[in-house]
């Protein structure tokens, strides 16, 4: 009897232990690579992230460090480990591409974009949504066969309605200013903003006392990785900023 009690509690411990997941989301923002290195750069982020744990990675903002071609930044995107981009020097006219391009203010009939994604681990669902600055059309001459829309606080609250009901967690990826970003988060349920504008910002939290804003440039060596720790029903999130080396 004594052999099966043991046995019977041996089998019950696993699930009596309060499970933790981790999610580590990485953001490279700004890289500006220099397209020669394209290929060993590759190999040395992949070394750079830690293979225990779901990794995801997002490429945004600058991704060559000269003007190139979409082509060429489409393949630096298709080389390097990444799983969703918005990238600020792809201007919309190659569509040959595998890149999961991230963007809810951008729209094409002959370019496949995703408006939002949701990263799903076992215990929780993470929302992300991408927003460019209407200063990217201004400041590029983009293809005239996309759509922008330039109303991003409509496209923000568009976009929480969608997510609100199917995450726990939810990002904004944004090419904004830090100042139109607090305006957008006051009244939204996002929990982090990731900026991907071309000038690094203070980290802090903004006024509604929810929002993390989150900011790295990585041309200097670095790229963010916000670890998110699912741990007796609630999510922990922490921000590091991690050399690539």
């Amino acid at each position: 009897m004594k052999i099966k009690i043991i046995v019977f509690m041996i089998f019950l411990i696993p699930f009596m232990v309060d499970s933790i997941e981790i999610v580590d989301l990485n953001f490279f923002i700004e890289p500006r690579f220099e397209a020669a290195e394209i290929e060993s750069l590759a190999t040395i982020i992949k070394n750079s992230l830690c293979d225990s744990v779901k990794q995801v990675n997002f490429f945004a903002g600058r991704i060559m460090k000269n003007a190139e071609s979409d082509s060429l930044v489409l393949f630096a995107l298709n080389t390097l480990p990444c799983d969703f981009a918005c990238p600020t020097d792809y201007f919309f006219y190659d569509a040959n591409s595998n890149v999961s391009l991230l963007a809810s203010n951008i729209f094409s009939d002959s370019i496949s974009i995703f408006e939002n994604t949701i990263i799903e681990a076992d215990s929780f669902k993470v929302g992300i949504f991408s927003l460019y600055s209407p200063d990217f059309t201004v400041k590029n001459e983009i293809n005239p066969n996309v759509d922008f829309e330039f109303d991003v606080f409509k496209v923000a609250e568009k976009q929480i309605n969608i997510l609100k009901e199917k995450t726990d967690f939810i990002i904004l990826l944004s090419n904004l200013t830090k100042f139109i970003d607090e305006d957008i988060v006051e009244n939204l349920p996002i929990d982090a903003v990731i900026s991907f504008d071309y000038q690094s910002k203070r980290d802090e939290i903004f006024s509604n006392k929810r929002t993390h804003f989150y900011s790295v440039l990585t041309k200097y060596g670095k790229f963010g990785k916000l670890r998110l720790k699912y741990e007796k029903g609630k999510i922990k999130k922490e921000w590091i900023e991690e050399k690539i080396e």
